[in-house]
């Protein structure tokens, strides 16, 4: 009588100890988890069906251990594969679980007051940029009414070391990610882009502790960016605001009124979300940015 209630008991310890194994270091984070979340966001950014050694190579992984992953995602209707030339694309399960993350929770739908309210007041375009896997993406622009502006592309990927954006994107990654990236050979997109490893470790610690970065030249000479974090309940991050201009309207060091602007504007966005990431430095709730 006891060994039919000892089994199930022994095949549930020995789950719990797998689990623990994926754990890095006393994370809570499972490894295999990390590993599917990396996947789709690659598949995402990548805008076309991808080969299993494109994915394999880019996050880094031996072939054997993504084909598994992916098998498993197949599987589960997450992942479609092309059974002409075996390629992997995202699959319509997604499609319905977006939607339903939309309807519960549209950062767009809650940022562009603001990004309208900021674009008036400093003239300049403002985007809004989402983290994709260690990557920044354009997820909403409101243009500059000025007669000459700068158009930014909906979906538009911002590299994770040339960007403001992307280093902000950077900077509230996990430590792997961003081991991952500056692991990579960083492009030079102008002579200003930022590449050496050992400086941008230190401008993501000032970012994490100043909450704003600026891109001067550096992916497009003439342009630059200053942007700030939306940070959630928990202080992570789940998107940037960015004013983009020409180099005559936004520089490094960034004007201290526009600079005020843009961090009061991200601040009341993020307190809408309940964080407290922006409280203690000293940046003033402007009632340009109160809606209620």
């Amino acid at each position: 009588m006891c060994t039919p209630i000892g089994e199930p008991v022994m095949k549930l310890e020995t789950l719990d100890r797998s689990e623990d194994d994926e754990r890095a270091g006393g994370s809570e984070l499972i490894q295999s988890v990390v590993m599917t979340g990396q996947i789709i966001e690659a598949l995402a950014a990548a805008g076309e069906p991808m080969r299993l050694t494109a994915i394999a190579n880019q996050l880094g992984e031996p072939k054997a251990k993504m084909h598994r992953h992916l098998s498993t995602l197949k599987h589960l209707g997450f992942v479609d594969q092309d059974p002409k030339n075996e390629t992997y694309r995202l699959g319509l399960k997604l499609v319905h679980i977006g939607q339903a993350a939309t309807d519960q929770f549209d950062l767009r739908r809650l940022a562009e007051p603001y990004m309208a309210r900021l674009r008036d007041l400093t003239y300049q375009t403002v985007v809004l940029s989402t983290p994709a896997n260690g990557d920044a993406i354009i997820g909403a622009v409101v243009d500059s009414p000025n007669m000459v502006s700068i158009s930014v592309r909906l979906g538009y990927r911002l590299p994770a070391h040339a960007s403001a954006q992307g280093r902000i994107t950077l900077a509230f990654s996990p430590s792997a990610m961003q081991q991952r990236v500056l692991a990579r050979k960083l492009q030079a997109f102008t002579p200003r882009t930022l590449t050496e490893p050992a400086k941008l470790r230190e401008r993501l610690a000032r970012i994490r502790e100043e909450l704003y970065d600026v891109s001067m030249d550096e992916t497009l000479l003439g342009i630059s960016v200053a942007a700030a974090p939306i940070l959630n309940y928990e202080n992570e991050l789940v998107g940037a605001i960015g004013i983009v201009g020409t180099t005559q309207y936004v520089r490094e060091p960034v004007d201290p009124e526009q600079l005020k602007l843009l961090r009061a504007c991200t601040k009341a966005i993020s307190l809408k979300l309940n964080s407290t990431a922006y409280e203690g430095l000293g940046i003033p709730n402007l009632r340009e940015f109160i809606f209620d």
